[in-house]
Order: C-alpha cells, then structure tokens, then sequence
C-alpha cells in the first residue's frame, strides 16, 4: 500500500505531505479545490506521461513522491529484480517524479534513474486509479473482453494462445514470400545462374589482383626500366675493378697507419655491396619479360576482375562472398517446392495448437461469462437498481491475437425493459454503477494493494452512493481504498478523510490537503450537506 505522499509545486499545491492509512479514505472538497492534483500526483507515481503546464506558476520544478509497502509483493520484487534495482521487501519502495520548465522529466525508484516504461510495470503492481470517467471504456468491446478474462484468470492461458497464434502468423507470411518467389522462379534462377556462370569464368583467385596490377605495372614500363637500367649495369661493370683496386692500396697502407684501417673497410664494404648491385641489377635485365603477349593477357585479366567489380563488389573478396550467397539463392530456389511444403506442414502443425487454444479460451471465458454477468446483477441490484440484469454473449468472431471470440456486454435496467447492449444504449448513471460493480468484483482476482476511485459515484443519486460508501467500507477491509467524492453518504463511511482547500496567501491561490478530526469532519460533511443537520449520526 502507498504510506506516504509528497508534492512539490504541483499544478496550485505549494508544498503537501500526507501519511495515508490503511483501510477506507475519503478525499473531499469544494469543486476547484485542487483534488485532481492528488490524481496527478498518483498518475505520475504510476508511471503517467508529465510536462511543464503541471508545474506551479512562478516556479521552475516540481517533483511528487510516493513511498509504498512492498513487503507481500513478490510480482513486485520481480520486477524489481529484473529492472537491477536495489530494493529490500522490508523497507520502503521510494519513487521519485521530477518535472522542470526545460522539458526534463525524470523518474527514481530507490534513488535510481528509471525508464517510464519499467515505471509503468512496477506501478501498475502498487495501486489502480480509476479515474471519473472511466465508465466510457466499457463502451470499448475489447474492454469488455478484457473484464471476462481477468474475472477467468486466464492470462497464462492467453499468453500461450498469442505465442501460437503469432508464430503461426509469421509462418504464413513466409509461405506467402516463398509462393511469390516461386512464381518468379524460372527468371530468378536464370539471373542467378547466369551471374555464377560470369564470376565462375573469371576464376577468381584472392590476392590475384593486387600480383597481376605489378606486373602489369612492371611490363608496361619494361622499356623505360632498361633504359635507365643499362647505363648504371655499364657505369658499375668499368668501376668496379676501379673501387676493388682502391680498396687493396688502402688495405697496404694499413700496415703503415692503423688508422687507414677504416677507410679501407668501408671501400671493401662498397665494392661488395657495389658487385652486388649489378649482378642483381643485370639479372633483372636479363629476366625482364618484354612478351607483349603477356602484357596483352594482363590487361585483359584486369578488365575481366574491373568488370565484376563494377557488378558484384569493390574486391574479389566481396565478389567471392556475392557469388556464395547467390548459390544459396539458388540453392533454395532449387529446393523451393521442399521448402513450401515443410511451412505448409508446420502452419498446419500450429493451426491445431492455436485451434485448441483458442477454443480453450472460448470454454473459459463462456464459463466465467454466467458467474461474472451473475454477480454483476447482484452488485447493481444492491447499488438501487433492483430491475437491472447483466448478460455477457461469447459469441464466435473472426480469429485475432485474442482469440475467436466476441465478448458483449448486454443489460436490461428496469423489470420488463429489453436488454441493450452496454457499449451503445447505456446511460452515464448505469455505467457508473456498472464500473462500480465490476471493480468490487474483480478486487477477488486483482490482487492490487491498493485502489483509487475518483469521483466513481458520478452521475448517481444518493441512496446509490449511501450503498457505495458501505461496499467501500467492507473493500477497505483487505484493500486500502481512497476515494474522492462530493457525496456526504460515501464520505461518512470511510476510516478517514482529508480535505481539499483552495486558499489565498500572499497575493497566491494554494491548494491545501490535511487529514481531518472527528469534529472536522463533522463540520465538512455538514458542508457536503449544504449545512443540514443530519437526522442520523454521521459516522457508523
């Protein structure tokens, strides 16, 4: 349950810090007294999208805080765990809601930075918030839908029917794919094994080009390397004999002066690095391949590799990899016919699955269809309806990712009317009660610690509101329940009650929100009472 609440600069609260209670809470106060802040606040603990028009005027940032009791909420530890935050089921979960005039709204849970999203899944453990004009989803099939498979508890079972049903539907969009290709199947496998039969001509060897460029580089300017080739070979050949000469009278001299001894090793150096250098050089001459032939085969290579290339990669290895993943292509293609056959067979094989399933959910949601339409006639025949009847239709529906089924909500709301159905011909005071109803049914299957109704008593009389405050009375028993009414009958049955003001301080209007005393609250539900004494005590 939520133990505490702090707003800051929140639409016309100041500054505000409620400790709430177990049990039953009424929230009471003069219309645009600022109760919708409280909801707000809520929302925004629950993970609700936020901006800057929610921040006080004159101010620049505002934050709420929520501090919940988590000790029995393993669904919340769960997502606790997942999310990597740090909890201990025996303290306090924090969250923290911050909004500033930038634009920069930012989400804590036990002082870490948290997603909306992951906000969201965690919120939606803690409380429920049914807003005043909750009552028009129940105009929404798929609303009602959903009512019967929570009140059926058949989530597990669901979800197992959507697997299927998605898995099955991917199936068919690739059966779909593949009778395309097959139709295209002849063309295809003509580009393909055309393409092959281009890269498979040429064969490829990696590294092939880099070799082929130098040479075809090397014989391309044969002429010109002889050329200047031919004087240095005719210069080293007179010299050399020269340099060895030089280098023996330095080496005799040595013996006179030892410090000859270096320069005659370096004119030894020289003349075998120089002898060196026209063997290899008159070697490479002698070697030159001048064949134009060979030169003719090169660049024709070249242009054969340039060519695929421009069609089939920047390098051999992407034309190698291209001509791979063309096989396999073509591979499946050849296969097609294989292949279309086993999606046939597994589409059949998830067709009984989903078949099964779904009819599964249609057994569970027929069955749970009479007890739910039962006990919502019972609820609005206590909520001064007493001609009112509920039935719900399961009836057959083009399959979707919930199922076969179409769920209707049917009532008839007097003795001797005919039944009409919910989503079209029902009145805002009927599907109120009707919300009423459904909520206090479906507190047995939702294990929500705590629930907030906000205004949920519109649009009904007051003997219909004297019974909502005693059902939420007996729901406050095993749930906290905090409600905001204008009805004196709901508010005089809670466990405890705050007051909204609206007040004027320093030349501002500030919202207020403080829990009352006996004697307080005695005076606000005279005030609810338009300053009646009533004949009956107020509290029971």
């Amino acid at each position: 349950m939520i133990n505490h609440l702090s707003l800051k600069n929140l639409v016309l609260v100041d500054s505000c810090a409620l400790d709430l209670l177990p049990q039953f809470t009424a929230l009471t106060g003069e219309t645009g007294a600022g109760k919708t802040a409280l909801i707000e606040a809520l929302d925004l603990a629950l993970g609700a999208r936020a901006d800057s028009t929610m921040i006080r005027k004159g101010e620049e940032k505002a934050y709420v805080e929520a501090a919940f009791d988590i000790s029995s909420l393993s669904e919340t530890h769960k997502i606790l765990s997942d999310a990597g935050i740090s909890y201990s089921p025996n303290e306090e979960l924090i969250i923290r809601r911050e909004i500033t005039r930038e634009g920069k709204n930012r989400a804590f849970v036990n002082g870490q930075l948290t997603p909306l999203p992951v906000l969201q899944k965690i919120g939606a453990t803690l409380l429920e918030l049914v807003g005043q004009h909750a009552y028009h989803t129940l105009t929404s099939a798929e609303s009602q839908r959903m009512v019967v498979d929570q009140f059926a508890e058949i989530a597990p079972l669901l979800t197992k029917f959507q697997q299927a049903y998605e898995e099955e539907k991917n199936l068919r969009a690739k059966l779909n794919t593949l009778i395309s290709q097959e139709s295209q199947r002849g063309k295809e496998e003509e580009r393909l094994r055309s393409q092959l039969e281009e890269i498979a001509t040429v064969k490829l060897k990696s590294g092939e080009e880099e070799e082929i460029t130098e040479e075809h580089k090397r014989l391309a300017h044969a002429q010109e390397i002889l050329e200047k080739i031919g004087p240095v070979t005719q210069t080293l050949s007179n010299f050399l004999p020269h340099l060895n000469r030089f280098y023996k009278s330095c080496d005799s001299l040595a013996s006179y002066d030892s410090r000859l001894t270096p320069p005659a090793n370096l004119l030894h150096e020289a003349s075998i690095a120089a002898t060196e250098a026209f063997n290899e050089l008159q070697n490479y001459a002698e070697k030159l391949d001048k064949d134009p032939k060979r030169f003719a085969y090169l660049e024709e290579r070249l242009a054969a590799i340039d060519t695929l290339k421009r069609k089939y990669g920047s390098n051999i290895e992407e034309i190698h990899q291209f001509q791979q993943t063309a096989q396999q292509k073509l591979n499946q293609l050849e296969n097609l016919s294989d292949e279309i056959d086993a999606v046939r067979a597994k589409i059949a094989q998830y067709e009984q699955v989903t078949g099964q399933l779904a009819n599964e959910l249609t057994q569970s949601r027929k069955a749970a269809a009479k007890l739910l339409a039962a006990s919502l006639t019972e609820s609005l025949q206590s909520l001064n309806m007493q001609g009112a009847e509920i039935t719900i239709s399961v009836q057959p529906s083009a399959r979707t990712q919930s199922g076969d089924d179409s769920v209707l909500f049917w009532m008839r709301a007097n003795v001797g009317e005919q039944s009409v159905l919910v989503k079209e011909h029902s009145s805002g005071g009927e599907l109120s009660r009707l919300l009423f109803a459904i909520k206090t049914t479906l507190c047995e299957k939702n294990q929500t610690p705590t629930l907030i109704f906000d205004e949920i008593d519109a649009n009904v009389g007051g003997k219909t509101a004297s019974v909502i405050g005693e059902q939420l009375k007996k729901l406050g028993k095993h749930r906290q329940v905090i409600c905001i009414t204008h009805f004196p009958q709901v508010a005089a049955k809670a466990d405890h009650h705050f007051n909204v003001q609206k007040i004027q301080s320093n030349g501002r209007t500030i919202t207020t929100i403080q829990a009352l005393s006996k004697k307080e609250r005695e005076a606000e539900i005279l005030r609810m009472l338009g300053g009646e004494k009533p004949a009956l005590p107020l509290f029971s």
